[in-house]
């Protein structure tokens, strides 16, 4: 028997709606009917598997019952006698809307798939994590069923359904159309087999889309002791991200790193999968900067579990060591991810950090520079200091205003592909984060930051010399239309890329710059389709890509035999991706009446089911919480 609990207040505010009224509330969302519902003590019992518990607090506005022990006849007494067979003895029953008769059941079995308590349950759940909520997680199940539901299988295929997914544990176990011709050729086929078993858990999918968890292959986990990692972690998983690469944890070690990994991987923690990448040169070990102590300390990363090493800038770029940590990684069967800095790419550019070894650049830095025709080092004015972020971040944008266009989309567009074919490298753009240099005001200002950004965090976005990527205290608008003309050459050079064959995956690099995690996934989509790209085509990018990228071929599909990596939205997120953002979609139709929903439903990781809009109410709790005790600066 699994049993969840959330505590009910006000449990008898309204006694005068009736049994009837109640039980049609409960049927209403998502109990069957032919179910029987138990009230006694305060406590909610159903005996079956199906409800939704993020909607229950609000169902208590809807139900209201006198204390005495109350049994609906949904599906009749007999029903109810050959589910319930131990013991509740002495305790009066009502059966029945009209019968008013009273009488007493001596023994009855509470075989409950949910109990709702204002009183305490010592029962554990079967799952527990950071703030153990039920009404935030649940599962795995022996046996789940998606009822229903469109698919977006995640290859690039168009949508298809309704169909229903079976899963078993962790894993989808087949994917079987349930239209009515399908459904009449499946009874006639299974007509003489055994009845199956009834799952554990079902959810009823008519008119969701379901499709891959979304995979952020590009992820900071910038905690602290004012940011909590479970408020990262949440506003990822409510945004349907249920897989990560992540750079740091924190100020974490690269052991201490693979150990969050481990809790995630056993349930203990409410986040996406991760996947740790951690920085290289972060600390005085001299073995970073000479290629013999390169090796040795990517041979002892691999022994600890970490899946892959972050280059940025030197000492990883000097050529003698970058080679070294490739070719060490590649034996080890580790990922390289490049942020390509200035210090760098002269000479190791795009297409030579590429042709290295590079598993994925990362951003935009040494595509530009690979094209230079009548230079081979970027032209920088005579005061420039890379250590001085504004002179940096505004010149690296510069950069694809000095490149050779038509070098960049013929000559290094091929040796790029050439590279992919031989060694399976993938481009991360993370179009998103830079996004605020094109446009301050509208990234300060953002809709969300009211409601989902930490104080703290929005004040680590404010113009400060003492944080990293705060350094928009002289950006003009000369400087923001140099970006904006930038941007046009990179979107159409990704475009191209991908358009040419290249593999392209999703990455946010949120935490900085106003952007913000799972809001920056989300808006990173909708930059691949302004690039050029299709709704399907970013799709596969935040998907199979991304599964490509973490090197888990187990990942990134709705396939049998696939692990159950899903999101289940009530809107179709090739009509508009925006129907994943945390805040909803708010619609306006002809008679100007707004109709707004949140449409990401569950983020189901590994299997385990969590309440998206359960997650994201937690998280709007924590930035009222810390509104009240330290209010929010001025914007720019």
């Amino acid at each position: 028997m699994r049993i969840c609990q959330q505590e009910i207040i006000d449990f008898h505010s309204l006694p005068q709606i009736g049994i009837t009224d109640t039980a049609k509330a409960f049927i209403g969302n998502e109990l069957r009917g032919s179910q029987v519902v138990i009230l006694a003590n305060q406590c909610w019992t159903y005996c079956g598997f199906e409800i939704s518990l993020a909607s229950f607090a609000e169902l208590k506005k809807e139900i209201g019952v006198r204390r005495e022990f109350v049994v609906w006849r949904l599906w009749g007494l007999e029903s109810i006698q050959r589910n319930c067979k131990s013991a509740l003895a002495g305790v009066p029953v009502l059966l029945g809307k009209n019968t008013g008769q009273m009488m007493t059941m001596k023994k009855m079995m509470i075989c409950a798939g949910m109990i709702l308590c204002a009183a305490a349950i010592t029962s554990a759940p079967v799952v527990r994590a950071q703030s153990a909520n039920s009404a935030e997680q649940s599962g795995p199940y022996p046996s789940l069923e998606i009822r229903e539901v469109t698919v977006i299988d995640g290859s690039g295929a168009p949508a298809f359904g309704p169909v229903n997914i079976f899963i078993k544990g962790n894993r989808i176990e087949r994917v079987v159309p349930s239209d009515s011709i399908s459904r009449k050729e499946k009874d006639e086929e299974s007509a003489a087999k055994k009845e199956q078993k009834a799952p554990d858990r079902v959810i009823e999918g008519k008119g969701m889309y379901v499709m891959p968890g979304l995979i952020d292959v590009h992820i900071h986990i910038n905690s602290s002791k004012d940011v909590p990692a479970e408020y990262i972690y949440k506003l990822l998983l409510g945004h349907g991200v249920t897989t990560v690469r992540t750079f740091n944890v924190g100020n974490d070690d690269p052991a201490e790193m693979v150990a969050e990994k481990k809790k995630i991987a056993a349930n203990q923690i409410i986040a996406p999968r991760m996947y740790v990448y951690p920085f290289w040169g972060r600390g005085d070990d001299p073995r970073y900067s000479n290629p013999e102590g390169a090796r040795q300390i990517v041979d002892e990363w691999h022994a600890l579990g970490v899946d892959g090493v972050k280059i940025i800038g030197k000492p990883g770029l000097w050529p003698d060591v970058f080679r070294a940590i490739a070719d060490q990684a590649r034996k080890d069967g580790m990922g390289v991810a490049v942020h390509i800095g200035q210090d760098g790419v002269y000479p190791m550019n795009a297409v030579q950090v590429a042709s290295e070894g590079a598993s994925t650049i990362e951003h935009h830095y040494g595509y530009p520079e690979s094209s230079y025709t009548n230079q081979t080092i970027q032209n920088l004015p005579p005061g420039y200091n890379y250590s001085s972020e504004p002179d940096r971040f505004l010149e690296t944008g510069r950069s694809w205003l000095q490149a050779d266009v038509g070098k960049l989309h013929g000559e290094v567009i091929q040796s790029l592909l050439e590279t992919m074919h031989r060694t399976g490298f993938i481009m991360v753009p993370t179009f998103s984060i830079y996004e605020a240099n094109r446009d301050v005001t509208r990234a300060a200002n953002l809709p969300w930051h009211s409601t989902y950004t930490l104080p703290v965090v929005m004040d680590s976005f404010l113009p400060n010399p003492a944080h990293h990527a705060s350094y928009f205290y002289e950006w003009t608008s000369n400087k923001e239309a140099d970006w904006a003309r930038a941007y046009r050459r990179w979107l159409d050079f990704v475009n191209d890329y991908k358009n040419q064959g290249g593999v392209v995956a999703v990455g946010s690099d949120t935490g900085f710059l106003f952007e913000l995690w799972g809001f920056g996934t989300i808006r990173e989509l909708e930059m691949l389709e302004e690039a050029g790209f299709s709704p399907l085509e970013a799709l596969h990018a935040a998907t199979e890509n991304g599964a490509k990228v973490v090197k888990n071929p187990e990942l990134g599909l709705v396939r049998q035999g696939y692990l159950a990596d899903l999101v289940v939205l009530s809107e179709n997120p090739l009509a508009d991706v925006k129907v994943f953002y945390g805040n909803g979609v708010t619609r306006v139709g002809t008679d100007r009446k707004e109709v707004h929903e949140q449409c990401v439903k569950y983020t189901i990781r590994d299997g385990v089911i969590f309440d998206s809009q359960a997650l994201l109410t937690d998280v709007r709790e924590m930035v009222a919480k810390a509104k009240q005790t330290r209010p929010a600066q001025a914007k720019p």
